[in-house]
């Protein structure tokens, strides 16, 4: 029994400990990620809050862009979404299905306007796949 009141307790600290060391999607979003099915369309997400986006390395248009778990009339405790703002004040909202899970180089959002889903890969996950 006094082992369990051991244990208990420790599984706990060591719980918290790691759960501090993972970043938040705001940080894994960082850095470019290029669209699985044209590679030609890239997405670069900064520290600053903006994302470029990219076709054929011409940069089309940039957002503003905030992650939090809400965006318009979607919000869920337990979920993740990207709102992107334009210079015109028009909002688009992602849900965050996944960032970099496992170093796997994937970025995996769902477009709230029509639910299609949108692949990304970062570098790393460009050289997984060649």
């Amino acid at each position: 029994m006094k082992k369990l009141l051991f244990v208990v307790p420790l599984l706990f600290y060591v719980s918290a400990i790691f759960a501090q060391d993972q970043d938040p999607s705001s940080k894994r979003i960082l850095g470019n990620w290029y669209s699985k099915t044209n590679r030609s369309i890239k997405w670069v997400f900064t520290q600053d809050g903006k994302v470029y986006n990219y076709n054929n390395d011409k940069m089309s248009v940039m957002y503003k862009y905030t992650v939090s778990n809400s965006c318009q009339n979607f919000s869920d405790d337990t979920a993740e979404f990207i709102t992107l703002r334009d210079k015109d004040g028009n909002e688009f909202c992602f849900r965050i299905n996944g960032i970099n899970e496992n170093k796997n180089g994937i970025l995996s959002l769902t477009n709230l306007s029509n639910m299609q889903q949108l692949l990304f890969l970062n570098d790393a996950g460009l050289k997984s796949i060649q």
